[in-house]
């Protein structure tokens, strides 16, 4: 009996604990709106008091903008989705797979730190340091020539403006040919 005494009494202490700790949280927000209508009703007074001197220039400033009392609804950003895509080398057989949101660039050069992600293509001197880049326009991948000497090629034909890119597309930069094996986009 003693046992069921102190378990009840353990409880009420933890549901007395919680109703003061919510308690008290809702008291702190009440004091800090109530701190914030304040600092803006006394922002408010001071504009009214330096409109006085400033003129019809002011008061018109200040009708142009929305009342403070309303809270303003702040637009939402389009969350950014990744992407991920994996290339196969045609003739070394070798794999590279990018997860990234906007670039992928393509070239000789050891870093590209112009993009967010980068394949070096060091070995092939046909390749310019910057050749081509992948790059997501909307719910698409395209793939654009970066001024490269030699040209970026798509299935075979030279590319002059960006194409899209879709799954076994081949690339081709330089003597390198490059198997698009998955293109993957991350859900909303």
């Amino acid at each position: 009996m003693l046992y069921w005494i102190i378990m009840f009494v353990l409880a009420l202490g933890c549901a007395g604990m919680l109703a003061g700790t919510f308690i008290s949280i809702k008291k702190r927000k009440s004091e800090s709106a109530q701190a914030r209508r304040r600092g803006r009703r006394q922002t408010d007074q001071d504009y009214d008091a330096e409109e006085d001197y400033s003129g019809a220039r002011r008061r018109t400033a200040r009708q142009s903008v929305p009342p403070r009392d309303e809270p303003e609804e702040k637009p939402r950003r389009k969350k950014k989705r990744q992407w991920k895509i994996i290339l196969e080398d045609i003739d070394s057989w070798e794999k590279f797979s990018f997860v990234f949101y906007d670039t992928v660039g393509i070239g000789r050069d050891r870093e590209g730190k112009m993009y967010e992600k980068y394949l070096s293509l060091t070995e092939d001197k046909r390749v310019s340091k910057a050749h081509c880049v992948i790059v997501r326009r909307g719910d698409q991948l395209f793939l654009k020539d970066e001024g490269s000497r030699n040209g970026t090629f798509l299935n075979g034909q030279r590319i002059e403006e960006p194409v899209t890119l879709q799954k076994d597309d081949i690339i081709g930069v330089g003597g390198t040919r490059l198997e698009v094996q998955r293109v993957l986009r991350e859900s909303e």
